[in-house]
């Protein structure tokens, strides 16, 4: 368990965070590079803020919209973004959080996330239409 849940949608005004299984998954695999229970902790409430900031600002200044993986099409209203979040010095200390923002039931959801050590660009074609099937799917 991260330690991350999804959120209700008390401010209609607020986007409400989703449950991914995909995400949780690669939460931990993130956590695992890190040896120091207490540099875990700074990125477990690091990525929850991150999280909670999305809830009012779905695009903040340090987001860009992503790429497709080929063969995928999101439905009306939903786009695939990244945000990176600093997490140390230099390119090994950066932190990417992919998510999707459902306008239409103001919903974000989680997809990946991943440090530039364990990859340089981004995660396969393939894990990524993968997971963008899972949390399109529900």
């Amino acid at each position: 368990m991260t330690g991350l849940t999804p959120s209700s949608n008390e401010n209609p005004n607020e986007f409400s965070i989703a449950e991914s299984m995909g995400f949780n998954r690669s939460f931990r695999k993130l956590l695992k590079t890190y040896k120091i229970k207490s540099v875990q902790n700074q990125l477990k409430e690091l990525v929850l803020q991150q999280l909670l900031e999305l809830k009012t600002d779905s695009y903040p200044l340090n987001s860009r919209y992503e790429p497709l993986p080929g063969k995928v099409k999101l439905p009306e209203g939903t786009n695939f973004c990244k945000i990176e979040i600093r997490f140390g010095k230099g390119a090994s200390g950066q932190i990417r959080l992919m998510y999707l923002v459902n306008e239409i039931d103001y919903i974000i959801t989680p997809v990946y996330i991943y440090s530039h050590k364990q990859f340089a660009k981004r995660p396969s074609d393939q894990e990524l239409r993968e997971l963008l099937d899972e949390n399109l799917s529900d």
